[in-house]
C-alpha cells in the first residue's frame, strides 16, 4: 500500500500544517506507540496523559491552497503497570481558502492500542490497530467528501536504534478510500471543494 499516514516524517510535501493534520488524524504518533500495548487491563491505570489544544494559523496552506485555519481536539491516554495502554483521540480541523472564502473540514474521532515486542537482534515491532473515525473530510453543512472509518493493524518496525524501517497492514476492516490511495484522495477532493 505504500507509505501510510503512520510515518509522518516523510508524508505530504503540503508543509508544516499538512504534516501536523496527518501526524493528528489517524494512523498517528509513532511517539506514542511506545508507550502503548493492548487495550485489556485489569488495573487502575499507573500513568495518564490527558491533552486539549486549539490553535488557529492566518496564514496557512493546505494542498497547496493559501488560506486560514482552526482546529481543536483532545487525547486521553492510560497506562497500565501491565504496559498496556488506551487512547483515545478526537480532532476538529477547518480550513478557508483565502481566495475564494470556501471551506472544508476534517474530523478525526478514534482510539488505539498497541503490543510492542523487541527482537532478537534488539530491532522492536509494534502491532498498532485503530478503530473509528480516523478521517472524514466534509464541506461546512453540507456532503461528506472522504470518509475512512471501521479498524486498521498496522505492523511497524523500528531498528535498534529507533529508525523507522518498514509498515505494513496486516489486516483491514470498512472503507479506508484515503488509506488505500496511498492519501491521494486527501488533496483530490479538497482542491475542488475550495476551488
Amino acid at each position: 500500500m505504500g507509505t501510510t499516514r503512520g510515518d509522518t516524517r516523510s508524508f505530504g510535501g503540503e508543509g508544516a500544517r499538512r504534516r501536523r493534520i496527518a501526524a493528528l488524524t489517524g494512523f498517528v504518533a509513532v511517539a506514542v506507540m511506545a508507550v502503548m500495548a493492548p487495550t485489556v487491563a485489569a488495573s487502575a491505570p499507573v500513568e495518564q496523559f490527558h491533552d486539549t489544544f486549539s490553535d488557529s494559523n492566518p496564514a496557512d496552506n493546505l494542498c497547496g491552497i493559501d488560506g486560514s485555519s482552526y482546529d481543536n481536539g483532545r487525547d486521553n491516554i492510560e497506562v497500565f503497570a501491565d504496559g498496556s495502554s488506551n487512547d483515545q483521540f478526537r480532532f476538529n480541523f477547518v480550513f478557508r481558502s483565502a481566495a475564494t472564502g470556501k471551506s472544508v473540514e476534517l474530523f478525526v474521532a478514534q482510539s488505539s492500542s498497541s503490543h510492542e515486542v523487541v527482537n532478537p537482534d534488539g530491532s522492536m515491532t509494534f502491532t498498532t490497530t485503530f478503530k473509528g473515525l480516523p478521517e472524514k473530510i466534509k464541506l461546512p453543512n453540507g456532503p461528506i467528501l472522504s470518509r475512512d472509518a471501521g479498524s486498521v493493524t498496522f505492523l511497524d518496525t523500528f531498528d535498534a536504534d529507533g529508525n523507522f524501517v518498514s509498515r505494513s497492514v496486516v489486516d483491514e476492516k470498512g472503507p479506508h478510500p484515503d488509506l488505500e490511495s496511498d492519501f491521494a484522495i486527501f488533496c483530490d477532493v479538497i482542491v475542488p471543494a475550495l476551488s
